[in-house]
C-alpha cells in the first residue's frame, strides 16, 4: 500500500505533537537494556565467535604454512620452508605470527566494532586462549611439540595476535 504526500504530512504531525508524551517505564529501561547489550557484548560471545572464525582460519592456514608438520591439504609449498631459510626458531615465531594473525584479520569481517572493542580491551588473554587451545589441537592430532620451540611458536602467535588487534582498532572506522 502506498501512502500519499498528505497521509505522510498527517502521519509526521502526528508523531511531532506527540513529543513530549511519557515514555511507559518498563519500554524505556527494555530499549536501555537491549542498547547496553549490544554496545557491550559479553567477553565469552566475542571469544565463541573469535574461536568459530579460527576454527575455519586457521585450519585453512595449514595450507600455507604447515605448523609443527601438520600438512592436512597435503600441499607442496609451505611458507615454512620460506620461514626456516631464517632457521627453525624463526620459523616457529613466524608461523605463531601467521597463524592468530590471519584469524585477527579476517574478524573483521565477522566482528561488529563493538564485538572488536571488547576483543581489543581482552586482547591477551583473547589470544592467549586461541593459541593454548590451537597447541592442543596441534599436539591432538600427532604434532610432536617441543617446550622451547612450542614457547617460541606462542611467543609469536601471542605478538602477531596482539599487534593485528592493536593495528586493527587503531583504524579510523574503528575510532
Amino acid at each position: 500500500m502506498k501512502i500519499t504526500e498528505k497521509e505522510w504530512l498527517e502521519d509526521f504531525k502526528d508523531f511531532v505533537s506527540s513529543e513530549g508524551a511519557a515514555v511507559p517505564q518498563d519500554v524505556s529501561r527494555k530499549i536501555l537494556r537491549r542498547i547496553h547489550a549490544e554496545m557491550n557484548p559479553s567477553p565469552w560471545m566475542v571469544f565463541f565467535k573469535l574461536f568459530g572464525v579460527h576454527l575455519v582460519v586457521g585450519t585453512l592456514s595449514l595450507a600455507i604454512c604447515n605448523q609443527f608438520g601438520l600438512n592436512p591439504f597435503h600441499t607442496g609449498f609451505s611458507l615454512s620452508e620460506y620461514f626456516m631459510k631464517f632457521g627453525h626458531s624463526a620459523c616457529m615465531f613466524l608461523c605463531g605470527v601467521l597463524f592468530i594473525g590471519l584469524t585477527i584479520s579476517l574478524c573483521q569481517i565477522f566482528l561488529n566494532r563493538d564485538e572488536f572493542r571488547i576483543l581489543a580491551r581482552n586482547v591477551f588473554l583473547q589470544v592467549f586462549g586461541l593459541a593454548v587451545f590451537s597447541l592442543v589441537a596441534f599436539i591432538g592430532f600427532g604434532a610432536e611439540i617441543v617446550l622451547s620451540i612450542g614457547l617460541l611458536w606462542l611467543m609469536g602467535a601471542m605478538i602477531g595476535g596482539v599487534v593485528t588487534t592493536k593495528a586493527f582498532i587503531s583504524r579510523p572506522s574503528f575510532s
